[in-house]
């Protein structure tokens, strides 16, 4: 039995989320390195080093500097997007005329295409 789409649409945007907060906890270090051997060019030998520097100098908390920012930009984008596609993929079962829990195939959405653009 589908859940109800109010409750469908609260655990895509949970889902989202959860996705969001993950790709910035997990890549926000690579990603202040980067940032900094791009304004600092000739201060770091590469990018272990600009990592080892900035662990020692400043310690764990300076390799996620900048994180609140990409956490609420990561957080709201990846929420909407979860939402929205469980949104489409329940408009191409609609269109196709497939039951609620039925598991979408490249025919169905090319079916539901066809008939949204004969409209």
């Amino acid at each position: 039995m589908a859940p109800h789409p109010v409750v469908q649409a609260v655990i895509d945007l949970s889902a989202g989320a959860i996705g969001g907060a993950a790709c910035v906890f997990s890549g926000q270090p690579l990603d202040t390195a980067k940032v900094k051997m791009q304004t600092f060019p000739t201060l770091y030998r590469g990018f272990i080093h600009c990592i080892v520097s900035t662990y020692k100098q400043v310690g764990l908390r300076g390799l996620y500097q900048g994180t609140t920012p990409a956490l609420m930009a990561n957080i709201a984008e990846n929420s909407v997007l979860f939402m929205s596609y469980g949104f489409c993929q329940q408009v191409i079962r609609f269109t196709a005329g497939l039951h609620n829990e039925a598991v979408l195939r490249c025919d169905d959405v090319n079916h539901a295409a066809v008939l949204v653009s004969t409209c």
